[in-house]
């Protein structure tokens, strides 16, 4: 994952990657890019450049991969709530520089599940953010057809104490809930499937990985068949390196056992969207105290992010000088009007996006109309 903090510096190091003849281009994104803000809002102050990459509007991400070849790498944006406005920045990006969407190939991380269970309520509520996933997948099923649209992110869960059997079964549970909105959506399971991925955290040793793994395709056909019918294809699997410490003997049939009690038991109390709207997740993974880990305590604003803060301000001031205003306002208007609606929020957002709104505007149009999530932490 890219560390550093400004789009230049990020495009350098990518630079150094794909000369040495990598494809795969990781990008983290920052705090408040992750938490809809744009770089000069008060919310964000000490944080921006943390953790990530600041990407306020298209003119960052044009530096960010300035001088890239994007038919030819594949970047992975890791960002949860956040990933519909970053994917169309990308999108934007690589078609100025001549790249068809046909020919674009990556993956976005996109799980809001990840974020109400790993550190609490994310960017929006969690229907609507539920539903701007599904948009994220029709988009991608009509415009990119080459990119994976969700990470499911179990692994996440073990950072948090969980064991193999817990973590495998709501990761299992996430997938099958995105699987029925995507039903509910209107669209094709079968075409969705081969789209999503499962990410778990590895073992010390492969026998680990392979036992993991082979617990997680039995939990999920079994559960995928009983729920959406025979024949559908698994999902692919990934398992993350883990952290020291977090790795724990995994046995296949014990795993599975476990797992698959524990998927049905959340089925039972009508599925992962459920658990979660009526605050059930942390009794499941067994936190008698709520549902959200202990939250990490805050830190002195850093000199170094203060400074960066003032930089990206600049640069938005002059963004918003230089762009056509009436072009902006009507865009985010029929944003607003879609996310009242039931379309596909993406198109209008692009048209947004492309007239040089910001992240943190997109993202205030929808919060006017679903609501607000807290701000970065």
């Amino acid at each position: 994952m890219t560390g550093y903090s400004t789009a230049a510096d990020a495009n350098a190091r990518f630079r150094q990657l794909v000369g040495s003849g990598t494809r795969a281009v990781p990008v983290v994104f920052d705090l408040p890019t992750r938490a809809g803000l744009d770089s000069d809002a008060p919310a964000a102050r000490g944080l921006v450049g943390r953790r990530g990459v600041a990407v306020d509007s298209i003119d960052d991400m044009r530096v960010l991969f300035g001088g890239l070849r994007l038919d030819r790498v594949v970047p992975s944006l890791t960002v949860d709530a956040q990933a519909a406005p970053l994917l169309v920045l990308y999108q934007l990006v690589a078609e100025e520089h001549g790249a068809p969407a046909q020919r674009l190939a990556g993956a976005v991380r996109g799980d809001v599940f990840k974020e109400f269970l790993a550190r609490g309520p994310g960017v929006f509520p969690l229907r609507p953010s539920l539903r701007l996933a599904m948009n994220v997948f029709a988009y991608c099923q009509a415009e990119l057809p080459r990119w994976q649209c969700l990470s499911v992110c179990g692994h996440h869960l073990a950072g948090t104490g969980a064991d193999p059997a817990l973590e495998v079964a709501f990761t299992v549970a996430g997938g099958i809930e995105y699987l029925r909105a995507a039903v509910t959506a209107g669209l094709d399971v079968r075409t969705v499937v081969p789209r999503l991925t499962l990410c778990l955290v590895g073992g010390t040793t492969g026998r680990e990985n392979r036992a993991k793994l082979r617990a997680t395709r039995r939990v999920w056909t079994r559960t995928a068949n009983e729920r959406f019918g025979s024949g559908r294809t698994a999902p692919r699997l990934y398992v993350r390196t883990p952290r020291d410490g977090l790795a724990t003997l995994a046995c296949t049939e014990d795993i599975e056992a476990g797992a698959t009690a524990l998927v049905d038991r959340i089925e039972r109390l009508g599925g992962t969207l459920t658990v979660l709207e009526h605050g059930l997740a942390g009794q499941l993974l067994g936190r008698p105290h709520g549902d959200r880990p202990a939250a990490p305590r805050p830190h002195p604003p850093h000199q170094d992010s203060l400074d960066l803060q003032a930089r990206q301000t600049e640069r938005l001031a002059k963004l918003r000088a230089w762009r056509v205003q009436p072009a902006v306002d009507e865009a985010l208007l029929r944003l607003r009007k879609a996310a009242q609606g039931d379309d596909n929020v993406l198109y209008p957002m692009r048209e947004a996006l492309a007239a040089r709104a910001t992240v943190g505007e997109v993202c205030d149009a929808l919060r006017s109309t679903w609501g607000t999530g807290p701000r970065a932490t």
